[in-house]
C-alpha cells in the first residue's frame, strides 16, 4: 500500500529553528542528500537560515510564554514507491501533491503565518519542509490549537488526507501508529561514530558561513554524496527484495495449495480403497451365496430327473398292465354279459 505522509515537529527556540533550517537549506553537509542535485530543490517564501528566523520573529506576538512553540516544522511526503524515480506513477512533485499540501497549510494557518516551504529533490524520496508560525486568527501564539492532543492530530491527518491524498490514490497513515522518523542529526552522528563521515567542528561551520570549505567540510560533503547514492539505491533494493518475497510467497501458496490437493486426493483414495474393500467383501459373500444356490439348484435338478424317471417307469408299468389281458385272447372269443 502507498501512504500519504504528514509529520510535525515543534520548535521552541530560535536555535532549534536555525538547526532545522541549516539542514533544509543545505547550509551544512547533509548525509542523505546528493550535493550534485542540490540545485533541483525549490523554495517558496523565505530562503536561508537568517531570513527564516527573521520572518518568524516578525510574526511572533510581543508577549508570549517562555516555553511557547515558536514554529511548527511540517514534513510532507509519501511512500517512496509512489514516485516515478522508484517506479511509481507520480513525478517528483507528485503531480501537484506538494502544491496542494502547501495550499492546505495556508488555509489551515493563514498565508501570512506560512513562512517558507522547500521541496527537496536531492534526496532518495521527494519531500517538502514547511515552517509555520502557530498563530491563531485572534492573534494568539497557540500551537495547542493545531497540534493539541490525539484528537487534534487525528483531525489534522484526516483533513490532509481528504484534501491532498485521496485524489492521488494515497492511503491515510495507520491511526495510532507509533512509527518514528530517524532524525538527520542522529543519522549523521551514527555515520561519524562509525568512521564513515568526518566530525565537523565550529571552525568548519564558521568557514562555510563565509563561503570557504575546509578539507573536513569537503570530506563531509563527499561522504554525504556517497551516502546519498546508496540511499537512492536502497529503495530499489528494497523493491527488488519485496518482489522476490512476493514471488516466494506466491510459490509457497502454490506449494501449500498443491499439498492440500494432494492430501485431499489421498483422503479420497483411502475412501475409495475402503469402499472397494467393502464391495470386495460383499462380492465374496454374494459369490458364496451364488455357489450355495447353484449347489441347491443342481440338487433340485437331480431330484427332478429322478422323479421324471420314476414317473416314466410308473407310466410304463401302467400301460403294460392295461394291455396284458388282451394278449391271451383270440378273435373268436366272445364276451359274456354275465
Amino acid at each position: 500500500m502507498t501512504y500519504a505522509i504528514l509529520r510535525t515537529k515543534k520548535l521552541k527556540s530560535f536555535g532549534a529553528v536555525a538547526r532545522s533550517a541549516r539542514h533544509t537549506f543545505r547550509e551544512q553537509p547533509t548525509p542523505n542528500a546528493d550535493p550534485l542535485k542540490r540545485s533541483h530543490n525549490r523554495t517558496v517564501g523565505a530562503k536561508g537560515v537568517h531570513r527564516v528566523v527573521e520572518a518568524i520573529k516578525g510574526r511572533l506576538p510581543d508577549k508570549r510564554r517562555s516555553d511557547a512553540v515558536l514554529c511548527i516544522e511540517y514534513l510532507v511526503t509519501a511512500s517512496p514507491e509512489v514516485f516515478k524515480r522508484h517506479g511509481g506513477r507520480l513525478d517528483d512533485l507528485g503531480g501537484g501533491y506538494f502544491a496542494d499540501s502547501l495550499a492546505w497549510l495556508r488555509a489551515r494557518h493563514g498565508v501570512e503565518n506560512v513562512i517558507s516551504s522547500t521541496v527537496h529533490l536531492d534526496e532518495s524520496t521527494p519531500h517538502m519542509v514547511v515552517y509555520v508560525v502557530p498563530r491563531t486568527k485572534d492573534g494568539r501564539l497557540a500551537c495547542r490549537d493545531f497540534l493539541g492532543g490525539p484528537g487534534k492530530l487525528r483531525e489534522m491527518q484526516d483533513s490532509f488526507h481528504a484534501a491532498c491524498a485521496i485524489s492521488r490514490g494515497l492511503e491515510r497513515g495507520i491511526r495510532g501508529s507509533q512509527a518514528k522518523h530517524e532524525k538527520i542529526a542522529a543519522f549523521y552522528t551514527t555515520l561519524t561514530d562509525a568512521g564513515e563521515a568526518p566530525r565537523l567542528r565550529g571552525k568548519d561551520y564558521a568557514a562555510a558561513a563565509i563561503g570557504i570549505k575546509t578539507d573536513v567540510w569537503k570530506k563531509a560533503e563527499e561522504a554525504a554524496r556517497v551516502n546519498a547514492v546508496q540511499a537512492a539505491y536502497e529503495p530499489r533494493r528494497k523493491k527488488a527484495n519485496l518482489s522476490k518475497c512476493r514471488s516466494l510467497e506466491k510459490l509457497a501458496a502454490k506449494i501449500s495449495e498443491s499439498e492440500q490437493v494432494a492430501a485431499h486426493r489421498k483422503i479420497e483414495h483411502a475412501a475409495r480403497e475402503a469402499d472397494l474393500e467393502q464391495r470386495s467383501g460383499s462380492l465374496a459373500v454374494r459369490e458364496k451365496e451364488i455357489l450355495a444356490l447353484r449347489d441347491k439348484f443342481l440338487t433340485l435338478e437331480g431330484e427332478r430327473d429322478t422323479l421324471e424317471r420314476r414317473l416314466e417307469m410308473i407310466n410304463v408299468v401302467s400301460v403294460t398292465r392295461e394291455r396284458a389281458p388282451f394278449r391271451a385272447r383270440t378273435y373268436d372269443h366272445a364276451y359274456s354279459l354275465e
